[in-house]
């Protein structure tokens, strides 16, 4: 059903586009710069309800990067029993979309000693994921907004014999 939604949404907004690429460009006299112009405008009406997302995107994947995702001392959480708990939550500043910064950390729970600490970087959709919302859901359309180190920390739990608990 949303597939048929999002149809429906793309084919109205073509024709939208195109009579507004036309109102835009109809005062341009000379015929080679309507040539190009009219592709150029185009395009830039086209994607203006996602461009929010587009550069949202390439801030993303700047923002999401390995370095730190994961830090911890090999020999302090080899064998050892970990509790992970959320240690804080903020936005990243300057972003066109909301970038929220997740960080966690592994306790021994023997010790009470924090042994390891993970980032995971999740965002929220531009403009008009806010707006539509399907099913209250507002992740990007245009990327996947989730970055984080799921898959190497279960490896490395696997790896040095680590048990994880949750709060």
């Amino acid at each position: 059903m949303s597939g048929i939604i999002l149809l429906a949404f793309l084919t109205g907004w073509f024709f939208i586009t195109k009579k507004l690429t036309i109102f835009f460009t109809s005062t341009v006299q000379s015929e080679t710069r309507k040539k190009w112009l009219t592709p150029f405008v185009f395009t830039l009406v086209f994607v203006s309800p996602v461009l929010d997302e587009i550069i949202g995107g390439f801030q993303f994947r700047a923002v999401c990067t390995d370095k730190n995702m994961l830090i911890y001392d090999e020999k302090s959480v080899k064998n050892k029993t970990l509790l992970y708990f959320h240690l804080s939550r903020e936005y990243v500043k300057n972003t066109v979309i909301p970038i929220e910064k997740i960080i966690s950390a592994g306790m021994d729970i023997t010790t009470e000693k924090t042994l390891l600490k993970r980032t995971k970087y999740q965002a929220t959709g531009g403009w008009l994921s806010r707006f539509i919302a399907f099913n209250n859901i507002t992740r990007p359309y245009t990327f996947h907004g989730v970055c984080g180190v799921k898959d190497e920390l279960s490896q490395l739990e696997r790896k040095l014999n680590i048990k994880a608990t949750y709060k």
